[in-house]
């Protein structure tokens, strides 16, 4: 500013400078007021904008239409309507296939109690083809109920706005149950020898919740007690390793000494009614016991190598 004055006042006379210096003045404020009254706006949208806080992208994954999603959920309870229809109630079969059904089976002769779906196949757009497995309480000719295993293929059309039957489902062949497997669990263990102690101490924390959990696993292995616990009683029925011990050799195991264990026992609830469980552990030994460092999500093969091997 002081410099355009300068230069006004070489050009201009002294008589005139003074008016022309205001006026020079008003004009440029006026311009930078104009400046600013512009800029308030766009600065106030480019402070939204850069500010405004990203939608999450679950919400934005929500929003997404829901063609293409399997209707594995819907199939199982088609199947569960179609198992539960009866003369005197047809069970809301109309909610999946509008044509419904009329069964005349008698109230409770066949009772679904759970299903599970075993394949989905979508032959062509907007049509699936899903395998449905079901666990089903047939009455026998005695009264009683007896446990069946049953499965049906569903046949279902639709998309984003829901699905319908095309026809009621059709029973086919489950899989087949393959012949059992050997375990590689081969040294039989002492059910009071100090691995079974820990076994059996460990599980009475587990699932009783009888004792301090943490006395019985390693350090920085993540198990949580069962909250409420699922039996009133356990006890240890059978206890078998993978590694072989010398007479008296697991009494006194050298920390970090790893130990793979199947364990079975029963679980009494409350009424004293006795469950068999299975289980197959890792161990570790530390200061002179064993503690548990794992469930192991399954047990050991013959023929294959323990886990980290």
């Amino acid at each position: 500013m002081k410099r355009r004055e300068s230069r006004i006042a070489q050009a201009i006379p002294d008589a005139q400078l003074e008016p022309v210096v205001h006026t020079a003045a008003r004009r440029i404020g006026r311009v930078l007021g104009w400046c600013v009254i512009v800029a308030s706006p766009l600065a106030v949208i480019v402070g939204l904008v850069v500010l405004r806080p990203s939608a999450p992208a679950e919400a934005l994954r929500s929003e997404q239409p829901l063609e293409g999603r399997e209707p594995q959920g819907w199939a199982e309870m088609y199947v569960r309507s179609w198992l539960s229809a009866n003369r005197d109630d047809s069970a809301g079969l109309e909610a999946f296939y509008p044509a419904g059904m009329k069964s005349t089976r008698a109230v409770g002769t066949q009772i679904p109690v759970d299903t599970s779906t075993l394949s989905v196949v979508s032959p062509r757009p907007g049509a699936w083809s899903v395998m449905v497995a079901a666990n089903i309480l047939v009455q026998q000719p005695d009264g009683r109920h007896r446990a069946r295993l049953a499965c049906a293929e569903v046949s279902l059309v639709g998309g984003a706005e829901g699905y319908v039957a095309a026809s009621l489902p059709a029973p086919v062949a489950c899989p087949r149950t393959l012949a059992a497997v050997d375990l590689d669990y081969p040294e039989a263990a002492e059910l009071n020898g100090p691995i079974g102690q820990s076994v059996h101490g460990f599980l009475a924390a587990y699932l009783v919740g009888r004792g301090e959990l943490n006395r019985y696993i390693a350090p920085g292995a993540s198990i949580g007690a069962i909250v409420p616990p699922l039996y009133a009683e356990v006890q240890l029925l059978e206890l078998r390793t993978h590694e072989p011990f010398e007479p008296g050799q697991a009494a006194r195991p050298l920390d970090g000494t790893e130990v793979h264990v199947a364990a079975r026992a029963w679980g009494y609830d409350a009424l004293g009614q006795v469950t068999t469980i299975d289980y197959a552990f890792t161990l570790v030994a530390r200061a002179g016991r064993w503690e548990v460092s794992r469930i192991d999500p399954a047990p050991l093969l013959a023929g294959a190598p323990p886990a980290g091997e």
